[in-house]
């Protein structure tokens, strides 16, 4: 240790930013000059670039009640997928979102409370809820003069003054709830927004006679945006599926019911109120696997796909699929569970999460 702090200042910022992710937490209670050096912006960005130089990225997986970081690595000899770190004794938990580097976690429909976490710091913080029959429906930010303003959106059902609530919004910076009036057709479309990039929510739907289409919740304007084309057609037995790449780019999956043929699609441009699209890979002769859950991620250089699901022969086995242009390619064992996988990209951020002081309530 006192080796280390003697180092040069650019060399000693050169071997902490080769650190996991998840390592953040005990590097910075070693010291104050460590601290001090990792909370710079300019170990952020050296550490974001040594992780793309890598091919490595990350998801968050719900494994049973348990939340884990997942590392994942296609550009070695033998693909690496493993558990950084893990964040226990939750009971009852039912969704992640990510977003900004922070990790929204779901503690049940029948609890009043749900935690943020950010891997990268191991900070975690709960958020009291005004009523237990709300839910989260979205997590994105508005950024502000440079700075990311995080926000809740929860999806409620209770009355103030005789007037029913059906949407509020957790502003992260003031603590505080308010209820949002959301004058759409869109805000009753939908169990919760899947996936977010740069700062905004999508989900993919089909709504009666209006097709199908994505949607956007726009964490500035706290509204949702116009109907989103995708770049095909599907039939109601298709499973469409969506993901992020690095939160800057959206990913569509859609496999035929009939061929089990698996197109991947990724956004060229994605806003609110725009969309255009560039195919990723086209996987033909899919069987026997069928994606059941939806979760998979995409390696774009490589252009290669992992789909998370069950084991298609041993039961509650967890199975992480390799799939690349030529078709399926290889399996890896993930261990057992009796809940299906739920899971979202997820990119290191040295946001902090402001704690409350003692005997502040939301």
């Amino acid at each position: 240790m006192t080796m280390m702090s003697n180092l040069p200042r650019d060399l000693l910022e050169e071997i902490l930013s080769r650190a996991p992710a998840d390592s953040m937490r005990a590097i910075r209670l070693t010291c104050k000059k460590w601290n001090t050096l990792t909370e710079e912006e300019s170990f952020r960005k050296k550490q974001l670039l040594l992780a793309k130089a890598a091919k490595e990225f990350m998801v968050v997986m719900l494994m049973d009640y348990m939340v884990c970081l997942v590392s994942i690595n296609l550009h070695k000899e033998e693909d690496v997928i493993k558990c950084n770190s893990k964040l226990i004794n939750l009971t009852d938990v039912s969704q992640v979102f990510h977003c900004g580097g922070l990790v929204c976690i779901t503690n049940g429909f029948t609890n009043t409370r749900d935690v943020l976490w950010n891997p990268y710091w191991g900070q975690t913080r709960w958020i009291e809820a005004r009523s237990r029959h709300a839910y989260i429906y979205a997590i994105g930010y508005e950024t502000k003069k440079s700075c990311r303003s995080y926000k809740i959106v929860s999806s409620a059902n209770y009355y103030i003054d005789d007037k029913r609530v059906d949407y509020e919004i957790y502003e992260l910076d003031s603590n505080s709830w308010r209820v949002l009036d959301l004058n759409s057709y869109w805000a009753t479309a939908f169990y919760k927004m899947e996936v977010s990039v740069k700062g905004n929510s999508y989900t993919y739907t089909r709504a009666g006679g209006r097709g199908e289409f994505l949607i956007c919740f726009d964490f500035t304007t706290e509204g949702f945006g116009p109907a989103l084309p995708l770049p095909f057609h599907s039939h109601r037995q298709d499973i469409v599926a969506l993901s992020s790449v690095r939160e800057e780019q959206l990913a569509v999956l859609c496999q035929r019911y009939d061929t089990l043929h698996m197109e991947i699609w990724i956004s060229s441009k994605i806003e609110p109120n725009d969309v255009s699209w560039r195919k990723l890979l086209l996987a033909v002769d899919m069987k026997p696997l069928t994606v059941c859950y939806g979760n998979f991620f995409v390696d774009e250089e490589k252009k290669v796909a992992v789909v998370f699901d069950k084991d298609k022969e041993i039961r509650h086995r967890n199975t992480a699929y390799i799939i690349g242009e030529n078709g399926y390619l290889r399996k890896v064992d993930l261990g057992e569970s009796a809940r299906f996988l739920v899971g979202c990209s997820y990119v290191p951020s040295s946001v902090q999460i402001k704690q409350l002081s003692k005997g502040k309530s939301n």
